[in-house]
């Protein structure tokens, strides 16, 4: 019982950390600075159903109209993504190149291809082709950059309609604690927050350095990663809003949620040894803390651990049982706080009934990915009307 319990334990003691940490977190913001001039880049791969509306969102941002430009990463689309974007007033920068797939080598080559265009902006921002603006995104942005010593800046990556039914509902459990309570505490105790795959901003000199260096399946955590190591933060302003819908279908959840799984166990086979260095020869929080958030599993396969660790120590010793019930009560203080600080509705609240049919289910799909590995190349989730 040793080895399984002391992993729990700490690993849930650093979520309670974290959680307790993301109550007291306030965004550092300069709302009377100077607004800076935004390049908005939206990368799409046959996004003719969506890019209309989150274009639209880009015309309404409450924002000076001469201080950003939407830029539109057609990447390897056989639809009309291009004309339509073109149509609406976005620059467009079609991309084909059919075997070098994913997000990550169509950023890195638009921030080559667009390098010129991009020297006149003193900020980028990512918002994927399937995703609707807050109104304030680019000012929140903005005044989050208003610091010398801030770089990149994480904006909160949210889930529309998540009463539509128990996937949906789930998913936005899940997103409330990964992006925004555990991205809130880490912020608060001096790490990093790491990108979230959209809605992120930097300043423009540091992408023109680095490019877009992470192809991986979960390139918004291996740049972050990449950052981290070269002691460069990620900050995180929840009122800078992006909301995406979450899959509703198993069909498409598989793909996501294997994509997302898949990706982020790859990475940690690959930085987690020399962040652990790093953590142990400098002893500085940051790299300690990135160390303990990557030994975090899934929600769902911690709660399966946690559940099998504690039948198992009801067999063992009263004392072992003690210890996985407090390691219980810190994943659910972690979970229900998630709910209350992004203001639940009520019916995700009573879609928590299904819990136990996500975790089995999730449960299998992460055991798949071990015994048979995961994806090695990018898939896209398939959309509502393809199914």
């Amino acid at each position: 019982m040793i080895a399984p319990t002391a992993y729990l334990l700490i690993v849930c003691a650093y979520l309670f950390l974290v959680t307790c940490a993301a109550y007291a977190f306030r965004k550092k913001t300069r709302p009377d600075a100077p607004l800076v001039p935004f390049a908005l880049v939206m990368p799409a791969h046959n996004e003719s159903d969506q890019i209309d509306a989150i274009l639209a969102d880009a015309a309404r941002l409450d924002y000076p109209k001469d201080l950003y430009v939407v830029f539109v990463i057609a990447d390897n689309c056989t639809d009309d993504t291009a004309d339509r974007a073109r149509a609406a007033g976005a620059v467009v920068h079609e991309r084909h190149d059919p075997d070098l797939r994913g997000k990550g080598p169509a950023l890195d080559w638009f921030l080559r291809a667009a390098r010129e265009q991009l020297e006149s902006f003193d900020a980028v921002a990512f918002v994927d082709a399937d995703m609707r603006i807050d109104p304030r995104f680019l000012r929140e942005l903005s005044g989050a950059l208003a610091f010398e010593d801030r770089q990149v800046v994480q904006a909160s990556n949210g889930v529309a309609r998540p009463e539509a039914n128990w996937r949906a509902a789930l998913g936005y459990l899940g997103f409330s604690v990964i992006n925004h309570v555990r991205p809130a505490g880490r912020d608060a105790l001096g790490g990093t927050a790491e990108l979230r795959g959209s809605g992120m901003a930097f300043r423009t000199r540091l992408l023109l350095e680095y490019g877009w260096p992470a192809h991986s399946l979960a390139e918004d955590i291996e740049f972050s990663r990449r950052l981290l190591l070269d002691d460069i933060l990620v900050h995180y302003n929840p009122h800078a809003r992006v909301v995406s819908e979450l899959a509703t279908r198993r069909a498409q959840a598989t793909v996501q949620q294997a994509r997302w799984e898949g990706g982020k166990l790859d990475l940690f086979k690959r930085y987690f040894p020399t962040v652990l260095r790093r953590a142990l020869r400098t002893r500085h929080w940051r790299y300690i803390d990135a160390a303990l958030d990557m030994l975090v599993p899934p929600l769902s396969l911690l709660v399966m651990s946690i559940l099998i660790t504690g039948l198992v120590s009801l067999l063992v010793h009263p004392v072992w049982t003690a210890v996985v019930a407090l390691c219980a009560v810190a994943v659910a203080w972690c979970v229900l706080s998630g709910l209350i600080l992004c203001r639940a509705p009520l019916r995700v609240w009573l879609y928590l009934a299904a819990v136990p049919v996500f975790i089995v289910w999730k449960g299998a799909l992460f055991l798949s990915l071990i015994v048979r590995r995961g994806p090695q190349a990018w898939q896209r989730t398939p959309r509502d009307r393809e199914l």
